[in-house]
């Protein structure tokens, strides 16, 4: 359900559209994945298939001390392009593909980058840079 009052407050924020239509696909019912995944990889999607988050006034926030991995949404979506960029591009595919055949644990970090959350978001705290282009 989309709500028409933020719509009318947000008129150009079309890629919110895009965000809630990737819940759809996931469609992961019972999963054991926490919500901040979830929500991250629908915000991954947003700013990588978006095309209005521009005139939306979306953006994915620079990383600051107060940032955690598990913050969700546009942290977490950033967190993902990082990983992307950093060595495993097919890592959102694969993690999506893990929790929609219920196949996903806290291992699934390691098995799909060669490391463990921590070490990726230490990795990440380190070196966030990213290259990307909103559309």
């Amino acid at each position: 359900r989309f709500n028409p009052v933020f719509f009318n407050k947000n008129s150009e924020d079309l890629d919110a559209i895009t965000h809630e239509l990737m819940h759809l696909v996931q469609s992961y019912g019972d999963t054991n994945a926490a919500s901040w995944v979830t929500e991250g990889i629908a915000d991954y999607v947003r700013a990588i298939y978006g095309i209005n988050n521009v005139k939306g006034g979306w953006k994915m926030p620079d990383l600051t001390e107060k940032h955690n991995y598990d913050n969700s949404y546009r942290i977490t979506a950033r967190f993902f392009v990082w990983i992307t960029q950093h060595g495993s591009p097919e890592f959102i595919a694969k993690l999506d593909e893990q929790i929609r055949l219920k196949k996903y644990t806290d291992n699934s970090w390691k098995e799909l980058t060669g490391k463990t959350l921590t070490e990726l978001w230490e990795e990440y705290k380190s070196n966030p840079a990213i290259t990307f282009t909103y559309h």
